[in-house]
């Protein structure tokens, strides 16, 4: 009978590499043509996989005939020829099984100890190579873990997606055929089936591992085990540790194989018997309408699930995220958070402007846009996926509504400066607060316009919101129904925008020379300082007090029981670095406030703390990144 149909056919050139998708593929009893072919290994023959070394995911494969071209971002392409390859093997083994493979030469190898940063090899699966599956002596089989191939069904993914804080695909799987139209882990019961005019058998399932957590995009493990951890509560089979989750494979014959080929069950088996421990109280659902408290999340790190990404524009993605564990979030509409995002092995920290609304405190969101040379936006374009997790501090910052906040408005953004806008407006308008406001917007083209449709829909609910926009460097659109301006925004065009905008508290957030220009416009217009306020993403590095540089003190941190010297024209934080203290940080400019903390007894100097309210200093918290002493600390670090 016809259970299913093949829906995807994948091979890994590379063990442990990402997959290529085919629209059909030959196949021998080894299993599909061009699968698992080479083999990553220490230079004594050690296999190495993603299981711990996860950037391995991050090599691509493309065949031409007989060779395969090996793509790395950070490397030129590998032209790896087996007609090339040295006639010398090394001796190798894959989880116990002895066998021999083809050394590819010294490029190949110089080429892969870069990419995973530690002395490697690359083999190949060559003819005098031989293996043969232990449990099956008769069948033979290349690099593969144990099987020839494996199978997984579109249901059993969505099955567990289900259950998942945020859903993964089958990269995180990594099965050579996926099928469709069967229900979840039907599977389970196939013991022979045919798919085109090859036979498999179908003798155990796949018990799953460790590899499975790693982020297929993002090239880093899952800090908290997933999607094994929920595999984990439904999936282990009864009296045994196993978490299963497809079906190992192995042909009984050559043939060919298509996408939409029709799967016939020949014959079934039993089914495992499982331990289901997954309780329904925690799906995402039951979560949402049983809510905890809101908290904020500035003492200790939380961490962040992608649940959705949205392209708003052609250069500008909203990533959408809850907390794992699940929890609400509280924050004030405008502040930012800290990311902590890892790169090449290392932790790298960037702040980025919530720009949800804290009224909707079960997920948040941040709208990046890609920059030229952008290390830490690029990287979220291009590896954050649906499922990849990342740690988080804050909220932070003082750029926000106020609890008094005056009922008259004006926002000013330019570019991604926005972000903090759409967040004040969204929660404005969530609680159908009593605001007259002006939003203005400057863009370089119209395909810029950040949430437009969103905002119109906005201005349509709240009496009080009217829209502008300009575009600096094209005519803009005039079919939106709002003020419309060509070239940049000058003094008369904030008089045109806002006539009485001398009456309200103005909103600035942009590139630093939009601010700028924006400001001494204002000024000029004579807004009153105290009407102005604006948020600025670039940091400058904090210079020491010159005048401090031959002062020393003694400095007393509390918890990590260290006493030590610092001069006068050392923040506390570098004091803190040297002392082996791991303190948190992000901006290191006074701007984010990652790193307050409570100064017990002392006297600092810190100008620039403009990411403490008076409140927090008044309560004897300081930023340690921008302040010096000018006494004798104690630290509560």
């Amino acid at each position: 009978m016809s259970a299913a149909i093949v829906s995807s056919l994948i091979i890994y050139p590379v063990k442990s590499t990402a997959g290529l998708g085919l629209q059909q593929a030959d196949l021998m009893t080894s299993g599909l043509i061009g699968d698992r072919r080479y083999l990553i290994t220490k230079p004594d023959g050690t296999f190495v996989t993603g299981r711990t070394h996860p950037k391995i995911t991050s090599i691509r494969s493309h065949y031409h005939d007989t060779a395969l071209r090996l793509t790395q971002e950070d490397m030129k392409d590998l032209i790896l020829d087996p007609s090339r390859f040295s006639e010398s093997y090394l001796d190798t083994s894959v989880w116990g099984t002895e066998l021999i493979g083809q050394i590819c030469g010294e490029e190949a190898d110089s080429w892969i100890s870069k990419v995973l940063g530690e002395p490697l090899r690359l083999l190949y699966f060559g003819d005098r190579s031989e293996r043969y599956i232990k449990q099956h002596p008769d069948c033979d089989v290349s690099f593969a873990d144990g099987y020839p191939l494996l199978l997984i069904g579109d249901s059993s993914l969505a099955h567990l997606n289900n259950r998942l804080p945020a859903p993964v695909s089958m990269a995180n799987f990594r099965p050579n055929i996926t099928v469709s139209g069967s229900p979840a882990f039907a599977e389970d019961g196939w013991s022979l089936i045919r798919i085109g005019d090859v036979k498999f058998e179908l003798p155990k399932a796949c018990a799953r591992c460790v590899f499975t957590t790693v982020d297929p995009h993002a090239h880093v493990a899952d800090k908290t085990l997933e999607p094994l951890r929920t595999l984990t509560s439904y999936r282990q089979r009864q009296n045994s540790r196993d978490v299963l989750f497809g079906e190992n494979m192995i042909p009984l014959n050559a043939g060919s194989l298509r996408i939409g080929d029709p799967v016939e069950v020949l014959k079934t088996k039993t089914r495992p018997v499982y331990i289901d421990n997954w309780l329904p109280n925690k799906s995402r659902l039951t979560q949402h309408m049983k809510p905890s408290a809101a908290r904020d999340f500035q003492k200790a790190p939380v961490l962040l699930r992608c649940v959705q990404i949205i392209q708003e524009t052609h250069d500008i993605k909203t990533f959408k995220f809850i907390a794992d564990p699940q929890q609400r979030f509280d924050y004030k509409a405008g502040q930012f958070l800290t990311l902590f995002v890892p790169i090449d092995g290392k932790m790298v920290s960037r702040c980025y402007t919530i720009s949800s609304s804290p009224s909707r405190p079960d997920s948040l969101t941040i709208t990046v846009k890609r920059v030229a040379g952008g290390k830490v936006s690029n990287w979220l374009h291009d590896h954050l996926a649906t499922g990849s997790i990342l740690e988080a501090q804050g909220p932070s910052g003082q750029f926000h509504l106020k609890e008094n906040q005056p009922r008259q408005l004006l926002l000013l953004s330019g570019g991604s400066g926005i972000t903090p806008m759409l967040s004040m407006l969204r929660f404005i308008t969530d609680n159908a607060l009593d605001f007259d406001i002006h939003f203005h917007h400057s863009a370089r083209k119209n395909c810029d316009l950040v949430a437009w449709q969103e905002l119109v829909l906005l201005a349509r609910q709240t009496p009080g919101l009217k829209l502008s926009f300009n575009t600096s460097q094209e005519k803009p659109d005039r079919s939106h129904n709002c003020k419309i301006f060509e070239g940049r925004l000058t003094r008369d065009k904030l008089m045109e925008i806002c006539p009485d905008l001398l009456e309200r508290s103005v909103f600035v957030c942009g590139p630093d020379t939009f601010m700028k220009a924006t400001q001494e416009n204002l000024s000029k217009l004579g807004l009153p300082d105290h009407q102005y306020e604006q948020e600025s993403f670039t940091i400058t590095p904090l210079a020491p007090p010159e005048d401090a540089r031959e002062e020393s003190y003694k400095i007393h941190f509390i918890k990590s029981g260290i006493t030590t010297e610092i001069r006068g024209n050392q923040s506390v934080l570098t004091v803190a670095e040297a002392s082996g203290i791991d303190a948190p940080y992000s901006c290191r400019g006074g701007i984010c406030s990652s790193c307050k903390q409570q100064l017990v007894n002392g006297t600092i100097t810190a100008p620039n703390a403009m990411g403490l309210s008076k409140e927090e200093i008044d309560n004897g918290f300081f930023l340690p990144c921008c302040s010096f002493p000018k006494s004798d600390l104690s630290i509560d670090i």
